[in-house]
């Protein structure tokens, strides 16, 4: 997962910003922007693809931007969230008036499919994490009462989401696909409950079904190498009944159940991919991560990835050899 790095360090003043905004268009998306001084523009993007989405390390020293309706008709289904690593930053929604002023380490979500405005001051730097609309709106419902909305990063679960964001680029690379497409999965669910927090009375039934959906999930992944455990057991722990956990997570096309084994054959798929753990017998792997029977394992995993376990290692080292 190699980053790609645009700077203008090395182009002519005259030339700068003419370069750094063809060059950001092809890494990022369509947009326009206006420099706050031409002539002593600086810019910077570093961008990368990861399992599960894509961020970029945007920064200048002063900076418009903005989409025309065309460029959005092209957009992805996607949305982003900015996390502010330096300086200070205006995000301004114009169709509903909404605008979010944003400091070092605050955060907002921005969807690709409407107008936004954006407004940098000088030596302003801004973390872009870009995640597919579905999976957001998996857990958030319609996107439109959550947009432009500024989440405070210095406390709570704000200062937890942003702290986690901010390691992501120095910490992804070292992952395995299959590790980076769960902490993915896990930065949206944080996101959504940081969006979430401390919202008004009138979000509070969208935010209880949001808490009750995260909670079901850490009782999940605190059980996953519990091989006795039931549905009845993770609901109960949650706090809610099964009949209830099932329609949560309707929502995201998925079961209890489904959730608990597709969470299990995602980290059967770490260790099968680890080097550090090729010595370890594919059925041991299966035990320790909660499989009481080794042949519905193998069922499971080749539905999952259409791959045998043993295929799956084999595979991940040929592919790894090349590298």
């Amino acid at each position: 997962m190699a980053a790609s790095l645009i700077t203008t360090s090395s182009v002519h003043s005259r030339d700068r910003f003419d370069y750094w905004i063809e060059t950001a268009r092809s890494a990022l998306a369509p947009f326009e922007a206006c420099p706050r001084d031409r002539f002593s523009f600086q810019g910077e993007i570093k961008a990368m693809r990861f399992a599960g989405g894509s961020l970029a390390i945007a920064g200048s020293n002063g900076l418009k931007t903005w989409r025309t309706p065309r460029q959005i008709a092209q957009s992805r289904d996607t949305v982003v969230v900015c996390v502010q690593l330096a300086g200070k930053a205006r995000f301004r929604q114009k169709q509903i008036g909404r605008e979010a002023y944003l400091q070092s380490g605050d955060l907002v979500l921005l969807d690709s499919a409407v107008a936004n405005e954006t407004t940098t001051e000088f030596q302003s730097k801004c973390l872009l994490i870009e995640f597919n609309r579905r999976d957001l709106e998996a857990r958030l419902g319609r996107l439109a009462q959550w947009t432009t909305r500024r989440i405070d990063g210095s406390s709570g679960a704000g200062a937890i989401v942003s702290n986690f964001s901010q390691s992501l680029p120095r910490q992804l690379p070292q992952l395995s696909e299959a590790a980076q497409s769960q902490i993915a999965q896990q930065l949206v669910d944080l996101f959504a409950l940081a969006l979430t927090e401390g919202e008004s009375a009138a979000l509070a039934p969208s935010s209880g079904r949001l808490v009750s959906l995260l909670r079901l999930k850490t009782v999940i992944d605190a059980n996953l190498t519990n091989a006795n455990v039931t549905c009845e057991d993770l609901a109960s722990a949650a706090g809610i009944s099964v009949r209830y956990a099932n329609q949560l997570l309707d929502a995201e096309q998925t079961s209890l159940q489904r959730l608990l084994f597709s969470r299990r054959i995602a980290k059967c798929q770490e260790a099968l991919a680890n080097p550090m753990q090729m010595h370890r017998q594919i059925s041991d792997i299966a035990y320790s991560w909660g499989f009481g029977d080794v042949s519905h394992f193998g069922r499971l995993f080749k539905s999952a990835t259409g791959l045998t376990p043993r295929d799956f290692r084999k595979q991940t080292i040929e592919c790894a050899a090349l590298r």
